[in-house]
């Protein structure tokens, strides 16, 4: 629906140019519209007057009336400027409406039949699992590609860093360790995970299209990271150095635990929650107060970035951290938020034709490192949908009909 309107506008666009009445800014647009080669030459298509009458023949449903003839007779002018056109003003508006109608009408209508031709239905395509994939930022600026390096050893300076397959493994730092400490980020990309053992021995699972930042080794009194995106987190137990995980204005203590973290930047809120242990999380609000919550085993804090509402429940954790054990599980998921997380590791673009689909509800407990299409296939199945793949990368979910 969105392409169809966008293609209404610059069918209103073209028809400006043709009777010469367009403003300055509907000209600019109009201008970067032409600079795409491929838009330039359907224009070039869709003002040729053979092809008008192509279409007309193809339409000979649509009555054209003497209003189009005429509009058609003016077009065929060397110079049509709107000072020469004289015709009445109903006349100019059936004539604008024929063009909408039988030249973009037309020509859209068989571009949507050739695209049609490149959709396939769930069974026909293979959508492969995502990938241990990362990327690791030394401090000098250097970018690593963890994936495909060959070398097992990888200096920091005077930090030796381990890299097997999908884990990276920091030299482990001792108790009066004064090497300068450096900031490493490791970029985890659509479709990847890996898993970062730190210099304090902390585990960290990190999900696709995520970041995070740390020292090299940890100063000072505290263990402080930086995360975008998920992770799940196994704390190493230092009660003289609490652990801290920045997120945004949010800023997660503790000491020793585990716990999963989500923090999206196109996600309107910021997940937390515990598995083992006890955080406190510091809420820095943008009326510069501080907001300080508690969480104990099977609580979750979710922080809305927007309202800076702040809601607390208990939940059941594996539904929140499954997906570093290889599953995807959900109960009572939104169709649209269960395709947001799922679209990350496949690393696709997923569009819901219809408002209602969105809030429907999913249950299941699915494989993570199967082809997407058997997912597809269950939730075609379950939730009475129709589900069409372009180019294994563009998902629609549609109206069962």
């Amino acid at each position: 629906m969105k392409k169809i309107n966008e293609q209404i506008i610059q069918s209103k666009l073209l028809v400006g140019k043709i009777l010469g009445s367009l403003n300055e800014e509907e000209k600019k647009k109009l201008e970067e519209w032409e600079k795409d080669p491929v838009n330039k030459k359907n224009e070039q298509e869709i003002l040729n007057i053979k092809a008008f009458e192509d279409w007309n023949q193809m339409r000979d449903r649509i009555d054209t009336s003497e209003e189009w003839q005429e509009f058609i007779t003016r077009v065929r002018k060397k110079n049509v400027k709107s000072k020469i056109i004289r015709m009445p003003i109903y006349r100019i508006v059936a004539s604008i409406a024929a063009v909408l109608v039988i030249g973009f009408a037309s020509y859209f209508a068989n571009e949507l039949v050739n695209v049609n031709k490149e959709y396939f239905a769930v069974t026909e395509v293979n959508i492969s699992p995502g990938t241990s994939s990362a990327q690791l930022m030394l401090a000098n600026g250097d970018v690593i590609n963890l994936d495909t390096l060959k070398e097992e050893v990888i200096n920091e300076g005077s930090i030796a860093i381990e890299n097997e397959k999908g884990r990276l493994v920091y030299e482990k730092e001792g108790k009066k360790d004064n090497r300068q400490s450096v900031v490493n980020t490791l970029k985890i990309p659509r479709g990847g995970e890996y898993k970062v053992v730190l210099p304090d021995g902390t585990q960290v699972w990190l999900n696709s299209d995520t970041e995070l930042s740390y020292s090299v080794p940890f100063t000072g009194n505290t263990r402080q990271v930086e995360l975008k995106g998920e992770a799940y987190f196994d704390v190493a137990h230092n009660k003289e150095k609490p652990f801290i995980v920045k997120t945004g204005n949010q800023r997660l203590q503790v000491l020793g635990t585990e716990f999963n973290v989500s923090s999206y930047s196109e996600d309107i809120n910021i997940v937390t929650t515990l598995v083992k242990g006890k955080v406190k999380i510091d809420h820095f609000m943008d009326d510069n107060n501080l907001v300080e919550e508690i969480l104990l085993p099977n609580d979750q804090l979710i922080f809305n970035r927007e309202t800076q509402d702040i809601q607390k429940r208990e939940v059941a954790t594996y539904l929140y951290t499954s997906w570093k054990d290889g599953r995807f599980s959900f109960k009572n998921e939104p169709l649209e938020s269960f395709f947001e997380k799922i679209s990350r590791w496949y690393d696709v673009e997923v569009f819901i034709t219809d408002e209602s689909l969105k809030e429907i509800n999913f249950t299941g407990d699915l494989p993570r490192y199967n082809n997407m299409n058997d997912i597809l296939k269950i939730v075609e199945a379950e939730m009475s949908v129709k589900i069409e793949v372009k180019e294994n990368k563009l998902i629609y979910v549609l109206n069962k009909e």
